[in-house]
């Protein structure tokens, strides 16, 4: 039997969103990194066994190495280790931050990047963590191709960076997610990023979601990550939370 797991998931952080660098814009660098700030410290008060960063930890491979540093060292400090994989934004094409920056180095840090999609076992828990890694955001990359097996008697998680196209078969869209994809890859728990809004896409008996992004899609809507309780014999339950935190806060 396996023991219950709670996991945070957190996705689209978009850290140094328009800086490269300079004195240009140090407050929206600093703003975003407040918010993430933020939604670290709120989700250690949750007390998970793991987070899960579905992609978009940074807005572009541009993003300066002291951000990157920063970055890298904030989800080292957490109490619990952290699953992640690179997003449309920070992809893995020439000159990629996870090329220059080995976010696989720091304990409790798993980044899974290999094209052909990976499983971790990770040692900590009772735990597989699959993932690919993003070459090129385009139609022809599919997040959720090849998904391994499940592995009886450990909790079978995924993570995922792209377009949800249900079961209309809108292959044309870049890094497309389909329905059935979703519903064949028997994971306990897949963990999406790219969509900015909530969004429940559960198929069977795979709890599915993409959990938003912790800085609002628009200035009447508040950031969003989400808390999984998994347990033997029932289904995930997920729990919405919310940061409030606005911009015209940020110097």
């Amino acid at each position: 039997m396996r023991p219950p797991l709670r996991i945070a998931h957190a996705s689209d952080i978009h850290l140094d969103t328009d800086y490269h660098e300079g004195d240009t814009n140090l407050g929206l660098r600093d703003y975003y990194r407040g918010v993430f700030d933020d939604l670290l410290r709120a989700i250690v008060g949750h007390a998970p066994e793991l987070m899960l960063l579905p992609g978009d930890l940074f807005d572009s491979n541009r993003a300066s190495p002291d951000t990157v540093i920063w970055a890298a060292e904030r989800l080292a400090s957490l109490p619990f280790p952290v699953a992640m994989i690179p997003g449309n934004h920070d992809c893995l094409d020439e000159g990629a931050i996870y090329t220059r920056f080995d976010f696989d180095r720091p304990p409790g840090l798993h980044f899974i990047g290999a094209a052909d999609g990976e499983r971790r076992r990770l040692a900590e828990l009772p735990v597989n963590v699959w993932g690919r890694g993003m070459i090129q955001h385009h139609p022809k990359f599919r997040p959720l191709a090849k998904t391994p097996e499940p592995e009886p008697g450990r909790w079978n998680l995924g993570l995922g960076h792209g377009i949800y196209t249900g079961s209309e078969g809108n292959d044309y869209r870049s890094s497309p997610i389909g329905a059935s994809e979703i519903a064949e890859s028997g994971f306990d728990y897949l963990a999406l990023g790219h969509h900015h809004a909530l969004l429940d896409v559960s198929q069977g008996d795979t709890g599915a979601y993409f959990s938003g992004a912790p800085v609002p899609i628009s200035p009447d809507r508040k950031g969003t990550y989400l808390i999984v309780e998994l347990a033997e014999g029932r289904p995930p339950t997920v729990t919405i939370h919310h940061l409030d935190r606005s911009r015209s806060g940020s110097s």
